[in-house]
């Protein structure tokens, strides 16, 4: 890469953070760590990163809340967030905060785990650009392109948190509830991804015609 990409590493348990920020360092990254929620976010505002990878289980300020603090400093406000934690992801927790990241990972996260999960979010935000411009150039109308651009972006995650929620809830991967299980929140979750799916589907084949 051209140049090196900054990343915000945010971890309560010090000796997590310290490896991680100094292997990413050696990876090339241009990697620094924060050991609470509000510094991360006094950081953000001083700073603001290429990608933030944020722990939930933190206190006083858990990750969920650092979280929507971040996305409040319209700087940072479209900065990729990968959340990660060793607690089950939840459907409330997706229903709340799933349109506001880019991944989740499940502890305990491997270096390459956490190497790849960053490289599939920054290829995938410059391919979303990447079709905006597109749409634009093709005339699209600027609210439906950015529209869609969220909706690349929200459907793909969607999808990877239906993969992590099938360890737990009766669902499989293309969003079909296995079985009469009554989680009315689950089945709210179905029917946003699909209604996602359908409108992002429309969009595409309105503003980026053809292959």
């Amino acid at each position: 890469m051209d140049k090196k990409l900054k990343i915000l590493y945010v971890d309560d348990e010090a000796l997590l953070k310290m490896a991680f920020v100094e292997t990413l360092k050696q990876q090339g990254f241009d990697a620094r760590g924060a050991l609470s929620g509000r510094e991360a976010i006094d950081m953000v505002h001083v700073d603001v990163p290429d990608i933030i990878i944020l722990d939930i289980m933190m206190r006083p300020m858990d990750g969920w809340e650092t979280l929507m603090h971040i996305k409040e400093h319209e700087p940072a406000a479209n900065v990729p967030i990968i959340m990660q934690t060793g607690k089950s992801l939840t459907i409330k927790d997706v229903l709340k905060y799933g349109d506001q990241i880019d991944d989740y990972l499940v502890k305990p996260v491997r270096l390459p785990d956490l190497i790849r999960s960053i490289d599939i979010v920054m290829a995938r935000n410059d391919e979303i650009t990447r079709k905006k411009r597109l749409a634009l150039e093709g005339g699209g109308d600027p609210a439906e392109v950015a529209e869609l651009g969220k909706l690349l972006k929200l459907v793909e995650v969607e999808k990877r948190l239906i993969g992590i929620l099938g360890r737990i809830y009766p669902i499989q991967q293309n969003g079909t509830i296995e079985n009469d299980f009554e989680i009315p929140e689950l089945h709210e979750f179905v029917h946003k991804y699909e209604s996602h799916k359908s409108r992002c589907k429309e969009l595409r084949t309105r503003l980026l015609p053809g292959p």
